[in-house]
């Protein structure tokens, strides 16, 4: 079953009509694209935990401000026993094709984290931000870099 649209939303787009631009829809809908290639490859249902955020629910929940969730370019996927992260890390040829990156698994231990197109740091997996990561026991950090963006770094 692919996910839907709804599923990226979860009712925020009714909540808050007015930063729900078209703009943002039609990014989702774009991004669906990679999204439900990802999910067929996958084989098992996927639960989104959060798509699509307002301004006020991307800062409740400690979202960065430039966080592609405000443009719906990014989605948390369920994950407690971090057999997606695995599927993932195993996969990441699909992922560099689909032009997908992650948050670094030990600043998300519940959930992964997708995003279309990258991280200033042009890294396929990068770490979010410079707290300390909350679990930095559940990933080595350690994958092959020639996945990573080919676009040049940005300061």
């Amino acid at each position: 079953m692919p996910i839907l649209k709804e599923e990226m939303l979860k009712g925020l787009d009714v909540l808050y009509p007015i930063e729900y631009t078209q703009q943002i829809s039609d990014n989702i809908d774009k991004f669906l694209i990679p999204m439900n290639g990802i999910r067929s490859a996958y084989g098992i249902p996927m639960t989104v935990d959060s798509g699509w955020r307002s301004q006020k629910v991307n800062e409740e929940c400690g979202g960065a401000a430039s966080s592609k969730h405000l443009i719906g370019l990014a989605v948390d996927i369920q994950d407690l026993d971090c057999k997606l992260w695995t599927w993932v890390i195993d996969n990441l040829e699909l992922m560099q094709k689909l032009e997908i990156y992650f948050e670094d698994k030990r600043w998300t231990a519940h959930w992964v984290h997708f995003q279309l197109g990258g991280p200033r740091s042009g890294h396929r997996i990068y770490i979010p931000n410079d707290k300390p990561a909350p679990a930095p026991s559940i990933w080595s950090g350690v994958y092959d870099h020639k996945f990573d963006s080919d676009l040049p770094v940005q300061p």
